[in-house]
């Protein structure tokens, strides 16, 4: 004879499959107090539905979303986290909706492709600056893409790299530590001094004021190791350091290769650099800044004056309309030293979201971003990369997100309208639901969150990035602006706009 406790186990599943049961019966779009209710699919991986009866995505149409700051941030989602659930759709398996309109590449790249063709010619340099979110964090994709433009046009280095980093931990093009005493402002820092505007890279950094009576032990100081991941980057031909305007009296220790050199840091411009060039190529480099009021520091680049130099601007859960936090004096202080040749703009998985139907705000607010890019490096293409695919769970099932296909066609519309390049990831990737597919690969190409590549689906779109612009090289539409001649060379240390140069680096022979 059973028992009343030995019955209670099996009350209680049957209480909780009941009531699932009854869920599943929930209509979809019910509310409660404003929040929607996903409806259950108690036996959603037994009963799948037929895949030729399968809805396909819907068309960008709906009204529209709000633009204000409020608004946009709550479409945000973090990069570490997992996806949020797409908004679920009625079963209409007798009448399946038309797929979604592909969405072309656009031409635009005639002043990067020249540049290239003159640095193949010559061996000048060609600059490039990749903006993005976690998608391109610890320089994944870039590494992969600098490496091989490298390979194929020359150059070496890292490119720019902020002070300090999150990736600092787990980048393998190049390793960086950092004392504890510095002052960051970035992109989502409440407030920015004036003292302090942000940097090319949405940095600012405040190195520890010094007292009379400070130590060397008290400066703040950041230190860089070549990484040995790729053979172009594992010495150390040249370093920019980049930093505000301040006191005549400041100045920062370098030392490479075991040997110390002070130099001051003159120039009163928005934006400076010092310009370091070992007698020896290093492996590694410390700068320790002894400075005496408040002065802003932003990076290094690491880089030869000849072939491709990539930089790497990633900044975790930016969905790139922020990037207008950045001064647009600094972007244009930056862009006077830089000449860039080609801006990347590769953003989306931190907007997209399936509850917005229309995404005119978002091509408002980044047209901004590149009207400013265009502004600041006018000596640039722009290439937009369309958002990558991105899987959401419906029916039980993980399916292209119905936001992608949306967010895809505003971009194409905001490089049209911009007269930007456009390259379509999504497509690339293989179009519907080739998240799954990667996700599902052996070996993996991503991640179990169904929007994030991991180094091998990395590698493989450097791979499908570079093949693009290979096959943009390979048949030009126009010649474009003649690209500046290459920099002289030479083991100096030189600091510009100052007027005279910084004492010279000693030979570690």
């Amino acid at each position: 004879m059973s028992s009343p406790r030995s019955q209670s186990p099996f009350l209680l599943v049957l209480l909780i499959v009941s009531l699932l049961a009854g869920l599943s019966f929930l209509q979809p779009g019910l509310t409660i107090g404003g929040t929607a209710l996903r409806p259950v699919r108690l036996l959603a991986d037994v009963l799948r539905k037929d895949p030729a009866a399968s809805q396909a995505l819907p068309p960008p149409n709906g009204p529209a979303a709000p633009a204000d700051l409020a608004a946009t941030r709550a479409l945000m989602v973090d990069s570490a986290a997992a996806p949020a659930a797409a908004a679920t759709r009625p079963d209409s398996a007798a009448t399946p909706r038309p797929r979604a309109a592909t969405v072309a590449n656009l031409g635009g790249l005639d002043s990067f492709l020249a540049a290239l063709r003159q640095t193949k010619a010559t061996g000048s340099q060609t600059r490039i600056a990749y903006f993005g979110d976690s998608m391109i964090e610890g320089d994944l994709i870039t590494g992969d893409l600098r490496n091989s433009l490298q390979t194929a046009f020359g150059g070496s280095g890292v490119g720019y790299v902020p002070v300090n980093s999150i990736t600092a931990e787990f980048r393998e093009t190049i390793h960086q530590s950092f004392s504890p005493n510095w002052r960051e402002y970035n992109l989502v820092s409440r407030q920015v001094p004036g003292t302090a505007p942000l940097g090319i890279s949405g940095h600012a950094f405040l190195p520890r004021v010094l007292p009379e009576t400070a130590g060397p032990a008290d400066t703040s100081w950041v230190q860089f190791r070549a990484g040995q991941q790729f053979a172009p980057l594992r010495r150390f031909v040249e370093a920019r350091l980049f930093y505000g305007p301040g006191a005549g009296a400041d100045e920062v220790l370098v030392t490479t290769n075991g040997h110390q050199v002070p130099h001051t840091l003159p120039g009163t411009n928005a934006v400076n650099e010092l310009v370091l060039r070992p007698g020896v190529p290093a492996r590694t480099m410390r700068l320790a800044f002894a400075t005496h009021a408040p002065r802003p520091v932003y990076g290094v680049s690491f880089e030869s004056p000849q072939g491709v130099v990539l930089d790497n601007f990633s900044f975790r859960g930016n969905s790139g309309m922020s990037l207008t936090r950045i001064p647009a004096q600094q972007l244009v202080a930056f862009g006077n030293l830089l000449d860039y040749r080609l801006v990347i703009l590769h953003y989306g998985v931190n907007v997209a979201s399936a509850s917005v139907k229309n995404y005119g705000f978002y091509e408002r607010a980044m047209t901004r971003v590149v009207d400013r890019m265009q502004r600041a490096f006018p000596n640039a293409s722009i290439l937009i990369i369309g958002m990558s695919d991105k899987s959401s769970r419906i029916d039980g099932e993980f399916v292209t997100d119905p936001s992608v296909p949306r967010l895809l066609a505003a971009q194409q519309r905001l490089a049209q309208r911009n007269h930007a390049a456009f390259w379509n990831l999504f497509e690339a990737m293989g179009g519907e639901n080739s998240m799954v597919s990667w996700v599902e690969d052996a070996p993996a190409l991503a991640n179990r969150d169904y929007t994030h590549v991991n180094s091998r689906g990395a590698h493989k779109i450097a791979g499908l990035l570079y093949a693009y612009l290979q096959g943009q090289y390979a048949n030009p539409t126009a010649a474009g602006p003649k690209p500046k001649p290459a920099p002289a060379t030479g083991p100096d240390s030189s600091a510009r706009p100052a007027a005279s140069p910084a004492p010279d680096e000693p030979s570690s022979r």
